[in-house]
């Protein structure tokens, strides 16, 4: 199986397709079989040389469980290491919630590596305060480290509404203690509210019109950028943005096809 190293953490990856190079980052919980699963993959392989990995503390890559370990920075490194790993230099970059969160930073510090960003079901202005507030996410992976899969599944099920057959066999693969520390309050948190004013490439954001500050964030942050669009999704949550790909990717192939 192919790994990449970042500063000792093995990243694995996969690589599928001709073209342009397009690295596709998850989001939490999530894993390669997000893309594929959810039918990410075929509409972009036949165009690109498409590159899914597995965030730390995720998949097959390795799973720190330091708090400090997953600073978005770092986690920012682990995709530019599948690239590195590949030999190459620049490369799209579509990211679905944290790994939305991931590209955002990307493109902000590493603008050179980045020939254009997606980011969808993301806050591209979040910004945290002196204290940061635990995620609702975080008893919930504290209780079924305590309780066993059993209790993380039926947590999971009361706070998203639904869990499918595919993530419920991630769910109850996760590293519960990979979850708790990322989603630790002191985990170093990066500011994302001046990164759209920053980012000089083009950009496409998108979120479900009920994803709260996602979607109302999102028009403001695509102003402030020179060549950025955003779009809103009708009656989609958090959860329904990321499963419902015929949403989206009628955006994502008309926005990527002069670049």
């Amino acid at each position: 199986m192919p790994f990449a190293d970042h500063q000792g953490v093995r990243i694995y990856y996969e690589v599928e397709g001709e073209g342009p190079p397009i690295l596709l980052a998850h989001g939490l919980t999530g894993d390669t079989t997000f893309w594929r699963t959810y039918g990410y993959v075929e509409p972009l392989k036949d165009q690109f040389r498409v590159i899914l990995f597995d965030a730390r503390g995720h998949g097959k890559s390795d799973k720190p469980h330091e708090p400090p370990t997953y600073d978005l920075r770092l986690m920012a490194g682990d995709g530019l290491a599948v690239l590195d790993a590949l030999g190459i230099g620049r490369a799209h970059f579509w990211g679905y919630s944290m790994g939305a969160a991931i590209g955002l930073g990307l493109a902000r510090d590493q603008p050179d590596r980045v020939i254009s960003l997606i980011a969808g079901g993301v806050d591209p202005l979040y910004s945290p305060g002196e204290r940061v507030e635990p995620s609702p996410l975080l008893g919930i992976f504290r209780r079924g480290l305590a309780e066993g899969p059993d209790a993380l599944v039926e947590g999971m099920r009361a706070w998203a509404g639904s869990v499918n057959p595919h993530w419920e066999e991630r769910l109850r693969g996760l590293d519960l203690q990979a979850m708790v520390a990322y989603l630790d309050p002191a985990r170093p948190r990066a500011r994302l509210m001046n990164a759209p004013s920053q980012m000089n490439l083009p950009c496409l954001l998108y979120a479900g019109e009920l994803e709260g500050d996602a979607h109302r964030n999102g028009p403001t942050a695509a102003q402030q950028m020179p060549d950025a669009r955003f779009v809103s999704l009708p009656g989609l949550d958090h959860g329904g943005v990321g499963l419902t790909v015929d949403a989206i990717m009628p955006h994502v192939l008309a926005f990527l096809a002069p670049l």
